[in-house]
């Protein structure tokens, strides 16, 4: 017999099916200390949060998690009394895309407000100047492309710092898009030659299209052009033929088919279902140095990713989306989006509920396997610990370290498989798939 959440809130129990569901833990491993029940009380005050964090991920994976980022000294303190913000004026960037909607529900629905914060959303037309604020602090919190987050670690491209992922903002959420002169050509061996649009190089939209065109035995570094075009000028790019599509966030995909300016070749997740599209990133010394600020805007961003993740609350999402200051765009377009009943510009209506999703937890794989393609075209020069640096950077589901130090077995580790295109990729052996896949 299993206990639940619902009957008690405060609880901590790996014989409950809403703690264990994300990040099962076998009987032994129970953490039976009051340790972690006092640190999630006082880090989540709001008991609906804490269940939904619990239901959503599981208390020791969550608090492992959170331990990766902030010594556990620094959380118990956090958690045992309040104290004040470090810094109450947060500076927030955002991408005029679908995939920024818990960034804006946060100041939608007081969030942000109700955790003593004054946010500033600034809205940001493209990927690297995003990038490049937050790496000069003009930005305290940042949306961001996955897999920038991973590279900006890594060193790749310089201005080497580290970064967090918090949250991931959203999943699938994307469309591969190609001009109206090409609905009867839709066998990518016939593309060569062919220009496409792609919101940064090493985005996973740049990453997922390769692999996407390699698969159907074309050579995406000879045989196709990628031009870097802001998400808000797909459409008037494809509008002129400067390219013949493009791959990238919504509502690009489902404005060009409302303009008539093209079609949806495919949605992201016929590609890759579930895959990480943007995260809410910080720099690791900005958390360090303001650890009780940090503590106020996750609980703010979580909750409005859990939010927004529920369908029962997408109506009215496309009006508020639509707004001026934020994504800017019709409503009718981002309705078709958040609702997965869209038209795809070949005289066909679909319904895909999952056409975007907003489930705010990072998980290994699937950073794994877009640092593994960053290698497989040679962006990333040299062979890295893939594995390490997914740990380091995702705010995941690595609950080995807390449990340890409580006295606790850790549950088994988090690098799972990710199925694209139909194959599984095993995110715990990334060497032996790189040498499946490289060329030369």
């Amino acid at each position: 017999m299993t206990e639940s959440c619902d009957r008690n809130p405060l609880h901590l129990s790996a014989t409950c099916s809403c703690c264990r569901e994300a990040a099962p833990v076998a009987a032994e491993a129970q953490v039976s200390s009051g340790i972690e029940t006092a640190l999630l009380h006082g880090l989540f005050p709001a008991p609906v949060l804490r269940r939904k964090l619990l239901k959503s991920v599981g208390a020791a994976a969550l608090l492992g998690a959170l331990g990766g980022l902030l010594p556990i000294d620094t959380l118990k303190a956090i958690a045992q009394e309040k104290k004040p913000l470090e810094k109450a004026k947060l500076n927030v960037g955002f991408l005029a895309i679908t995939c920024a909607a818990p960034l804006i529900y946060g100041e939608q629905m007081g969030a942000y407000a109700r955790e003593g914060l004054d946010v500033s959303l600034q809205k940001v037309p493209g990927i690297a100047l995003i990038r490049d604020k937050m790496v000069s602090g003009e930005l305290d919190v940042s949306q961001q492309v996955m897999p920038v987050p991973l590279t900006m670690s890594a060193g790749l491209g310089g201005n080497q710092q580290s970064i967090k992922v918090l949250t991931i903002l959203n999943q699938n959420g994307n469309s591969l898009v190609l001009a109206n002169k090409h609905k009867d050509n839709r066998d990518p061996k016939n593309w060569k030659g062919f220009t496409f649009a792609v919101p940064f190089d090493q985005s996973h939209q740049a990453l997922q299209l390769r692999n996407y065109l390699a698969a159907h035995g074309l050579d995406p570094d000879k045989d196709v052009t990628y031009r870097v075009v802001p998400p808000t000028e797909y459409v008037s790019n494809l509008r002129v033929g400067s390219i013949d599509g493009f791959f990238g966030g919504e509502p690009g995909g489902q404005r060009a088919v409302y303009e008539g300016a093209g079609f949806i070749h495919l949605i992201s997740r016929e590609i890759w279902d579930g895959h990480p599209c943007c995260s809410v990133t910080a720099a690791e010394s900005w958390i360090t140095q303001h650890p009780n600020t940090f503590m106020a805007f996750y609980r703010a961003i979580v909750a409005a990713s859990l939010y927004v993740s529920d369908k029962n609350n997408r109506g009215g999402m496309a009006k508020v989306l639509a707004q001026p200051q934020y994504l800017n765009a019709p409503e009718v377009v981002l309705e078709q989006v958040i609702t997965g009943r869209y038209a795809d510009g070949l005289g066909n209506i679909k319904d895909d509920p999952r056409r975007v999703d907003y489930q705010p937890f990072p998980h290994y794989a699937a950073a794994v396997w877009l640092m593994t393609q960053l290698r497989r075209w040679n962006m990333l020069k040299d062979d890295i610990d893939y594995k390490k640096l997914a740990e380091q950077v995702m705010l995941a589901t690595d609950a080995s370290r807390i449990m340890r130090e409580n006295g606790a077995s850790p549950p088994a580790g988090g690098f799972g498989k990710e199925t694209i295109l139909g194959s599984e990729f095993d995110s715990s052996q990334p060497d032996e798939y790189l040498k499946s896949v490289r060329k030369g």
